[in-house]
């Protein structure tokens, strides 16, 4: 829409060139050329003071200065059209526009999404938070620049928020859980951004991404997504355990900017010349892969050979599967793959075919992770039950299955893992009244706390019922509830997700229910969801138990890679089943 007559201080406006939640942008001319001007805000939303505000908070804005960061040239206040700002006009595309929604390559990922995070390093250093990082707002140029623009809702603490209405500020999608809580944001936030950006540029699609925006902000909440390993196989899981730090459900638990812009360095491997670099990849986003797969593969060729040789055929698996992904049917990979596979060849295998493998994986042989880890983890929920009996508990033999490994055994971090479950026991009993009989005479129990005593000393099949009956005293007693949930999964039985689901909504960050409802996924081949659910896990609490939980998923669905790295971590971590069955 041109907008030829309407003049705004030595400014002349012509056409409309953006529009967002916080503003309207026009390409305009002025004393130094061809500019952009944003107009922010209604003159009536301003009084004296809110204005004076206005031009302080500017002007503190005006003394910030990054290669990647918008650079502010002029401000101003119109009394019709209220406080504008003046910015340079960049001759390119947002990254929106430029990836189309689009996968690309990590590395090509890396060199968009690290001068984003730079520029918001030189924000916090100052201390402003964007609040508003996304790709639309990242100018992308052909000279090999990435420009953060749009500062419009950018704070900091000595800053009045006057861009606020009471409500969450930022953009579905890329708001952190604080900020979609309406809770205190600071500057945690934007590394939650990066780091959903930085994933959706590699697999395609934000991670918590829903058909409707309330499915995505509840998928956020609850931390609900699959491992970026999961959704790329060109990712490495150093790369992976990175996004899942910045998209870790508590802010502390996030690095800091200075430390996210240093391990994005450490991950530009390949040039040191990344101005050149950036630049084909912003000519040619999809295609950058070509350029750089020949180094890729020769480093990863490089080092599935130095683990054949160390012993680790399946470390060289794991490694040759990401090659393959950059040039599938390379020869020296398949070369590889071969003498990998004969180095396993003497593992026996469970009678039970494993699960196909995607078309374009090589085929391998998975079967032997999913019997040892189903074995040791589904195990570890039925020992729960045994813990009161009058019997060594740790006696019990559990189910037989032709592995690698003695998975019968039981290890202390599995003892660890059922004292996490009968915490839940105890807890319901501590925060139930006991003062009513909880039984009758003839040893039937009369109230909620009696069905879940009886519970206590009964295998989970028959426990299910007890906790039901406890559950129809009780509807509303969460304990239970949550105990219900862990039985059901030990069972296999489907209502296991219904009920987790339920628990998980009123304690989002209970690692143990998650993990139960990841266990009952599994069960149920939605090994995607399971594997959302325990990458939440794993990312809220490393624990080698859960990771042992998280190969089982991995197996199931065919990612024989990510399982025997997730027991090789379980294993450096000290878990003993782990350690044998890797």
């Amino acid at each position: 829409m041109a907008l030829p007559s309407i003049q705004l201080g030595p400014y002349q406006l012509h056409e409309r060139i953006g529009e967002g939640g916080n503003g309207q942008v026009y390409r305009a001319t002025g004393p130094t050329g061809t500019v952009a001007v944003k107009l922010i805000g209604n003159p009536n939303d301003f009084d004296d003071q809110s204005l004076a505000r206005f031009k302080r908070e500017i002007a503190a804005l005006g003394e910030l200065s990054h290669p990647s960061l918008i650079t502010l040239l002029d401000h101003g206040v119109d009394p019709e059209l209220g406080p504008f700002l003046v910015l340079p006009l960049l001759a390119g595309q947002t990254l929106r526009d430029l990836l189309k929604g689009r996968a690309v390559c990590p590395e090509a990922a890396l060199l968009l999404i690290l001068p984003i995070a730079e520029a918001t390093a030189a924000l916090h250093a100052r201390g402003f938070v964007h609040r508003d990082l996304k790709p639309e707002n990242a100018i992308a140029t052909p000279d090999g620049a990435i420009t953060v623009i749009d500062l419009g809702l950018a704070w900091g603490e000595h800053m009045t928020r006057h861009t606020e209405s009471g409500a969450a500020v930022g953009s579905i999608g890329y708001m952190s859980p604080e900020q979609l809580d309406g809770q205190k944001v600071d500057a945690a936030a934007d590394v939650w951004a990066i780091g959903v950006m930085l994933y959706e540029a590699i697999a395609g699609k934000r991670p918590f991404a829903r058909p409707r925006p309330t499915e995505e902000v509840a998928a956020t909440l609850l931390g609900s997504y699959a491992r970026l390993t999961a959704a790329d196989r060109r990712a490495s899981e150093e790369l992976a355990d990175l996004v899942a730090a910045c998209l870790a459900l508590d802010a502390a638990k996030r690095p800091s900017i200075t430390e996210l812009v240093a391990k994005l360095r450490e991950h530009v491997d390949w040039t040191d010349d990344l101005l050149s670099e950036r630049a084909a990849a912003i000519a040619d986003p999809v295609g950058y892969q070509a350029r750089i797969s020949a180094f890729r593969v020769r480093r990863l060729e490089r080092v599935a050979r130095e683990a054949i040789e160390a012993g680790k055929p399946f470390v060289a698996l794991a490694v040759c599967d990401r090659g393959l992904a950059y040039a599938p049917d390379h020869a020296a990979l398949v070369e590889l793959i071969a003498k990998a596979e004969s180095a396993t060849a003497g593992t026996p295998k469970p009678a039970a075919p494993a699960p196909a493998a995607p078309p374009d994986k090589p085929k391998r042989n998975t079967t032997w992770i999913v019997g040892a880890t189903i074995v040791g983890v589904a195990g570890v929920f039925a020992f729960a039950w045994y813990q009161n009996q009058k019997t060594d508990p740790w006696k019990v033999k559990a189910p037989s299955a032709p592995t690698v490994t003695t998975t019968s055994s039981v290890t202390d971090s599995d003892k660890a893992l059922v004292r996490d479950f009968m915490g839940l026991f105890n807890k319901a009993l501590d925060t139930t009244s006991k003062s009513a009989p909880s039984s009758r005479p003839g040893g039937t129990p009369t109230t909620a706390t009696g069905w879940l005593e009886l519970a206590k000393t009964q295998e989970p099949a028959d426990a299910v019922g007890s906790l039901r009956h406890a559950l129809t005293l009780s509807p509303d007693w969460p304990e239970a509830q949550d105990l219900l949930c862990v039985t059901l999964a030990a069972t296999k039985d489907e209502g296991a997700i219904d009920v987790c689901t339920k628990s998980i909504k009123r304690a989002p960050a209970d690692t143990t229910l998650r993990a139960a409802r990841g266990l009952a996924l599994v069960h149920a081949e939605r090994q995607v969801e399971a594997l959302a659910d325990l990458d939440a896990v794993v990312a809220a609490d490393p624990a080698p138990k859960w990771r042992r939980l998280r190969a089982t998923a991995r197996s199931a669905a065919g990612d024989a890679a990510g399982a025997q790295k997730d027991l090789e971590h379980a294993c450096q971590l000290g878990d003993a089943i782990a350690c044998q069955a890797k």
